[in-house]
């Protein structure tokens, strides 16, 4: 692949916005980008002009690319599993149409988001750079239990956080309470105790990986804050002193609005009475308070759409920074959440996350207008590049 030279009206390269700017790569790999008067083109790098408003690429904390309704131990043919396969594959690239130029995925079925990552990375099919848990890990009974490997008591929290690395997990994700219409003592009732918390985190941290906590509920945030997991999916009943508390660590919230969003707009569209589809509606404002309260105080926050979660598009990733928007934060502020914020939750700071020399050349052109003054303007159209190539097709 040849230098190429970028020019085009304005750049917003994950901190600062560049007007009339130029931006060098080779081989997939940024070389130089500034103001165009400040960029030179080599005689050998080939022009070329992009449209709209350019920014980095999306990244996406929280997906699920297979998902299924039956039970861990329910068998499952080959014939099924090569279809869920290749399912979580087409998922990964409408990911990829959306503007996600890397996801994290946090719980599949059987854990086969694994090879859907491997297959991508060795070069063998097209998609996003995917970091995967495999096999998220729930107490029996627990929430989650497709995706999960079932874990009871300190020393099997130990083993499971073991097997899943073992079996090639980029990041541990503990479902930590149930969902918001899970029955209990609270709402998103904690599924896990305090031992067992401290020891799935403790097993995690000594090889090497952070851990994600699938929470609703106070008591399950509280408790994964306080053994220091890494970040908090969701959030939607956590008080101002957690907060508080996660902002003094570092603690990242991925607050995944699309997830009720979705559950309420197509999921009462599809069943008017279903009592769940309900329950999340009276969630939805509390959701977007918790996120705005957690912003004022400095909470980080990580893009995450729950893709794949009931009713929960991929090829509309995007619509979740209108979501963030509406909640209350600032264009700027949602953009920095899905580019720099969710790079350094994900490890991939180094690659990813802003466009300057050194990085990855995955961007996005958005055509319908500059989202970062109106951010509804994401719905329009998009163009996509990966490392230096242009995404036209989904596969």
């Amino acid at each position: 692949m040849s230098k190429v030279y970028y020019t085009g009206r304005r750049l917003f390269d994950g901190r600062r916005c560049v007007e009339d700017f130029a931006m060098l790569t080779e081989e997939g790999r940024i070389l130089a980008v500034g103001p165009q008067a400040e960029t030179a083109c080599p005689a050998d790098a080939r022009r070329c002009l992009l449209e709209g408003v350019v920014t980095p690429g999306l990244l996406d904390c929280h997906v699920h690319l297979v998902s299924s309704d039956l039970a861990e131990e329910e068998p499952i043919s080959h014939r099924e599993m090569a279809r869920l396969v290749c399912q979580g594959l087409r998922n990964a690239n409408l990911l990829l149409s959306a503007g996600v130029v890397a996801c994290r995925d946090l719980g599949s079925v059987r854990g086969c988001s694994l090879g859907i990552r491997d297959a991508i990375d060795q070069g063998i099919v097209q998609g996003p750079k995917v970091l995967a848990a495999g096999l998220s890990i729930s107490v029996t009974a627990g929430h989650g239990g497709s995706i999960a490997l079932q874990c009871d008591g300190p020393d099997e929290m130990r083993r499971g956080v073991r097997t899943v690395i073992r079996d090639g997990a980029d990041v541990v994700k503990l479902m930590a309470s149930g969902g918001v219409n899970s029955p209990g003592p609270e709402p998103g009732p904690c599924e896990l105790t305090e031992a067992e918390f401290s020891a799935a985190v403790e097993a995690a941290r000594a090889m090497g990986r952070k851990v994600a906590i699938h929470a609703h509920g106070e008591t399950a945030i509280r408790r994964g804050v306080s053994a220091g997991v890494d970040s908090v999916e969701h959030g939607v009943f956590m008080t101002e002193d957690i907060m508080d508390e996660m902002a003094r660590r570092g603690v990242y919230l991925v607050p995944t609005l699309s997830a009720p969003y979705y559950a309420v707009e197509e999921g009462l569209r599809a069943d008017p009475g279903n009592p769940d589809h309900l329950r999340s509606r009276s969630v939805v404002q509390r959701h977007r308070d918790m996120l705005k309260r957690c912003s004022e105080k400095g909470v980080p926050i990580a893009f995450g759409t729950d893709a794949g979660n009931t009713y929960d598009p991929y090829e509309k990733a995007y619509f979740e920074l209108v979501l963030m928007v509406e909640a209350g934060l600032t264009p700027l502020e949602a953009f920095t959440a899905a580019t720099v914020g969710a790079a350094d939750l994900m490890g991939l700071s180094g690659s990813l996350g802003t466009l300057e020399a050194g990085k990855n050349a995955s961007f996005l052109c958005w055509l319908a207008g500059d989202p970062l003054e109106d951010i509804r303007r994401v719905t329009g159209g998009r163009t996509v590049y990966l490392n230096g190539r242009r995404i036209d097709a989904l596969c």
